[in-house]
């Protein structure tokens, strides 16, 4: 399912086995997004290319911190394993080409 189509939120099995639910991408997912990462437009995808692996931890974190406040950093990033990041970056992609 394209995140960016449909009005419903993405469920994605992490690596606890529990599925979680990423949020519909509207403006105020966009904005946590923006601020969670501290940059957006070409600043993130420089930061993507600089810090890959920090930048993609930090977009699960900001994915799933507005459905699990409770969430940390290091939380996040644990969930998603080798298993879980292509689904996890392809839907990073699409939010970044929205951007």
């Amino acid at each position: 399912m394209n995140l960016l189509e449909k009005n419903e939120p993405k469920v994605i099995k992490l690596a606890d086995g529990k599925d979680y639910k990423l949020p519909v991408i509207n403006l105020t997912s966009l904005a946590n997004i923006e601020k969670t990462m501290g940059v957006a437009g070409k600043s993130l995808i420089d930061k993507m290319n600089t810090e890959p692996m920090n930048t993609l931890r930090l977009f699960a974190y900001a994915l799933l911190k507005e459905n699990n406040p409770e969430l940390t950093v290091e939380e996040a990033g644990k969930l998603v394993t080798i298993n879980e990041l292509k689904e996890f970056s392809e839907t990073i992609s699409l939010i970044m080409a929205f951007g």
